[in-house]
């Protein structure tokens, strides 16, 4: 079934603070929701960067006339010479740590050079250490993805990734932050995150034990219905071209 956008309020708002013009727009780290969003858009050129291999095959039916490239921003060669217009930054901060640990932190540094325009950042405050249910959820999944031996995402404060964007020569101009309503999709999410790196438990006994722990988790979590729990935000910047910097698309 082909991927249907739905209304998101973060977008729509980006989408109100750029205005109708687009020019050439870069998804700096796609996935399908933000990419058939910005299909929507009137944009003179887009091109969508994704590291993960399987997403091949899904982007291009999202957005037939993108340009999608697949490359990680650690090699020096990605996008060389070229710069857009508009920058989107989709929840790419807190995933870095999953694919290149520690590049966060050069991360917007170099993005810098390939934008020319406005760059939106879309991030997800750091969850709230409360010891609410959804809490516990949060806490249990990452317990699951560091047990199969994989890296978890790791978000970061609006206020540091508006420092961060900053000392990268980006002017920050407004930040805005959207408290979360959130429900059954976010307490399935979360913790079908967690099932699925069970079978990678080296022990069984606590492989089946956690997974106990989630099921309880979920019937619990879901009986209490949608709560304003943690919250996104989006950085809006400027960036203009660098007066030596990389030549248009």
């Amino acid at each position: 079934m082909p991927y249907q956008y739905r209304v998101d309020a973060l977008f729509e708002w980006i989408a109100k603070v750029n205005g109708p013009a687009w020019g050439d727009v870069l998804d700096a780290g796609t996935g399908a929701h933000s990419l058939a969003w910005l299909a929507t858009l009137p944009t003179r050129s887009l091109t969508a960067l994704t590291v993960e291999d399987w997403r091949l095959g899904e982007l291009p039916g999202i957005a037939p006339a993108a340009r999608i490239v697949r490359g990680e921003w650690t090699d020096p060669a990605l996008l060389h010479g070229e710069s857009f217009d508009q920058v989107l930054v989709d929840y790419v901060i807190g995933a870095i740590d999953g694919h290149a640990p520690y590049f966060q932190y050069d991360y917007l540094a170099r993005l810098r050079p390939h934008c020319r325009g406005s760059v939106y950042l879309v991030g997800l405050e750091p969850p709230p250490r409360d010891g609410s249910i959804l809490d516990q959820i949060c806490r249990v999944r990452d317990a699951c993805i560091l047990l199969a031996g994989h890296r978890m995402y790791r978000e970061y404060p609006s206020e540091l990734v508006r420092r961060w964007m900053e000392q990268a020569g980006m002017q920050v101009s407004d930040v805005r932050v959207f408290p979360n309503r959130v429900g059954a999709r976010f307490i399935n999410g979360q913790l079908d995150v967690a099932r699925r790196k069970l079978p990678l438990f080296a022990d069984r006994a606590l492989a089946s034990a956690m997974e106990r722990q989630i099921e309880d988790l979920r019937s619990a979590a879901l009986a209490n219905g949608e709560q304003t729990w943690g919250a996104d935000y989006v950085v809006v910047a400027t960036a203009p071209a660098p007066s030596q910097g990389a030549r248009n698309t």
